[in-house]
């Protein structure tokens, strides 16, 4: 199992919120479906590519399916741009590394390609480097095929600094009724306003 991971949510979505919860599960999106715009690119030598590779990495890019998390529950950036201005929560979970690829993202900018380096783990390899401008959320990414969902166990549910009171005892409910084992704790607890 990896160690805590942090997945920042709005509530906008209560279905969605509610069934992380009630199936133990997140879901991966296609790397085009993420916000940054650079994701999946990479760079070669013109001519050090052949189109027969660069074809076979766009269709294992298309293939492979994603679910970013942090390693921080504490990023003022993350809580304002991931959970509708703080209102929202950070779900703290663990996944299981033998069912699934778990690499933390190298923030060293893209990744250079050449034909002699590709194999099968290239397009993770890939989808694995960002630019040094996102390092702020210390991402790790969990990779899986076939599957539209990635397995976790969650440990804590982080309520936002600005969630109601109202919103914060309907999630406190909802968790203890659905499974009481997970820590319920309130983000203005650690967070330095």
């Amino acid at each position: 199992m990896t160690e805590i991971l942090y997945k920042y949510r709005s509530l906008d979505n209560f279905k969605n919120f509610v069934d992380i919860i009630l199936k133990n599960r997140l879901f991966a999106s296609k790397y085009k479906d993420l916000n940054d715009p650079m994701e999946g690119q990479y760079y070669y030598q013109s001519g050090e590519l052949n189109r027969e590779i660069r074809n076979k990495l766009l269709e294992e890019k298309g293939e492979l399916r994603l679910c970013s998390l942090s390693k921080v529950r504490d990023n003022q950036l993350m809580w304002s741009h991931y959970t509708n201005g703080q209102r929202g929560v950070a779900i703290g979970l663990r996944i299981d590394n033998n069912q699934y690829t778990v690499k933390p993202i190298q923030y060293n900018g893209l990744v250079s390609i050449r034909n002699q380096d590709f194999n099968d783990q290239t397009a993770t390899e890939i989808l694995s480097h960002k630019l040094v401008v996102w390092n702020y959320e210390e991402e790790v990414r969990a990779f899986v095929r076939d599957r539209h969902f990635i397995d976790i166990t969650i440990e804590e549910i982080i309520t936002g600094v600005a969630m109601s009171n109202a919103d914060f005892g309907f999630v406190k409910e909802l968790i203890e009724k659905i499974n009481p084992n997970i820590r319920i704790i309130k983000a203005d607890t650690f967070m330095n306003n």
